[in-house]
């Protein structure tokens, strides 16, 4: 979780184009899928694997992890390709 939020927001982007995806990814038009990869993906699987006492409760927190981590990936594959690059 730290690395994910720390990679966005914690580390300088190495071009303009880099910047705008970024913002693209946090703020603009995959804003939706990076957060919902996050809160999904990381904290909601994280809650049931603390609170679930059964085997369910750990195949859903496995299951919303992989949905999660579709999500971060969506955006962070999509964002860039929407920036012109010259």
């Amino acid at each position: 979780l730290l690395i994910t939020i720390g990679g966005e927001y914690g580390v300088p982007h190495a071009s303009q184009v880099a910047m705008i995806a970024a913002h693209s990814i946090t703020h603009g038009r995959y804003a939706r899928w990076y957060w919902a990869s996050i809160v999904g993906g990381l904290l909601l699987p994280l809650a049931l694997i603390v609170l679930a006492n059964n085997p369910i409760g750990l195949a859903a927190a496995g299951a919303l992890s992989l949905l999660g981590l579709f999500a971060y990936e969506w955006a962070f594959v999509m964002a860039p390709q929407d920036v012109p690059n010259n």
